[in-house]
């Protein structure tokens, strides 16, 4: 009986984790239009021009990361 209790608490944690990935990956799609932002497991990953350029320039998106901890 504590296997399954065990095994429901992680399976609810890691949907939880998978929601708010897929929550930041929609918040960067929203801030850099023409990037490509792709979801990998428990990562996401922004591609395209001037991407660092920006990142250093507006301090919402060094601190957008801050949502998953």
């Amino acid at each position: 009986m504590m296997e399954n209790v065990l095994a429901r608490g992680q399976r609810i944690a890691r949907d939880a984790e998978q929601r708010k990935v897929h929550d930041v990956a929609q918040q960067l799609r929203a801030m850099f239009g023409s990037a490509a932002v792709e979801v990998e497991e428990a990562r996401v990953l922004v591609r395209g021009r001037g991407i660092i350029k920006r990142w250093l320039i507006d301090p919402s998106l060094r601190f957008l990361a801050g949502g998953l901890k």
